[in-house]
């Protein structure tokens, strides 16, 4: 809408809401002014880092972004896959472009959480914030504890006994022998075009594939509900995988229910790789 046509037709509304009476047109314009104003006169006089004069550009995408919340918003929208996945992702630092990343639970130290950077990460952070270079991850904060002989050593995870801790503290407990994914060629993302979705055998489990916008996503192939109807006879449509048997509807990145029940157990998300078009599922962790 042009400007003069905009004024125009504020002209005429607020007039008709004088006409009939209507105090809140006075209001109205008061209550523009008193957001306008402040922000008009630091920018006249050439105050353009002013938090108002700031706040009033920010009011129309007209003054420069926080780069930490451009960067935060942009990976709210991966959280959730990571999260399905049992794992978590922070946001330590934005500097000159670089995203310096923390991957904790599931993702640390997993295979599969370097593909996670690759795909999801870096793929959101270029399409959402515009001075993105690369992303660096971090090892969580006490990730990596000495042996007893200075070396770095397995995890360690403390806990006190019930009861009370004993005389000589509490006890140690060795983290060993924990699962790394091991990814299995299911399908070629050729024979897995966006909008379709379909079953795989692996060691034994059915598997349920989907393509999303381009990527794929895996899940057992078991409807929550009752934990035994097959859902690839359902549909896909659009981020929605509805339930053929209960009509009952997921996401089909996260897995999440998207129905009238949120609260209800979502799908279980198998690790996905994609290597030279190929489409790799580890069922071992899920």
């Amino acid at each position: 809408m042009e400007f003069d046509q905009a004024i125009g037709e504020l002209e005429t509304l607020v007039g008709t809401l004088e006409r009939d009476g209507d105090e809140r047109a006075l209001l109205l314009l008061q209550l523009i002014d008193a957001v306008h104003r402040p922000g008009m006169e630091l920018l006249a006089a050439g105050e353009r880092d002013h938090p108002l004069a700031q706040a009033l550009l920010a009011m129309y995408d007209l003054g420069p972004r926080d780069e930490q919340i451009e960067v935060e918003e942009a990976l709210d929208e991966i959280r959730p896959y990571i999260e399905s996945h049992g794992g978590g992702l922070e946001l330590l630092d934005v500097e000159d472009g670089v995203v310096h990343v923390r991957m904790s639970g599931a993702c640390n130290g997993c295979a599969g959480s370097a593909i996670t950077l690759r795909r999801g990460v870096e793929e959101i952070l270029r399409e959402r914030y515009e001075g993105f270079k690369e992303v660096v991850a971090h090892e969580p904060e006490g990730a990596e504890q000495g042996n007893g002989n200075g070396a770095p050593g397995p995890a360690l995870l403390q806990i006190e006994k019930v009861g009370g801790p004993e005389a000589g503290g509490p006890e140690l407990l060795q983290i060993e022998n924990l699962r790394k994914p091991v990814f299995e060629q299911v399908t070629t993302l050729a024979d897995l075009p966006p909008g379709k979705m379909t079953a795989v055998q692996v060691d034994g489990q059915s598997i349920l594939l989907t393509n999303v916008g381009g990527e794929a996503y895996a899940f057992r192939n078991v409807c929550p509900t009752d934990e035994r109807s097959p859902l690839d006879g359902g549909r896909l449509a659009g981020t929605a995988l509805v339930c053929p048997w209960h009509n009952c509807a997921y996401d089909a990145r996260s897995g999440k229910r998207v129905d009238d029940r949120p609260e209800a157990p979502g799908l279980a998300v198998m690790p996905v790789a994609i290597r030279d078009g190929a489409v790799q599922v580890a069922v071992n962790v899920g």
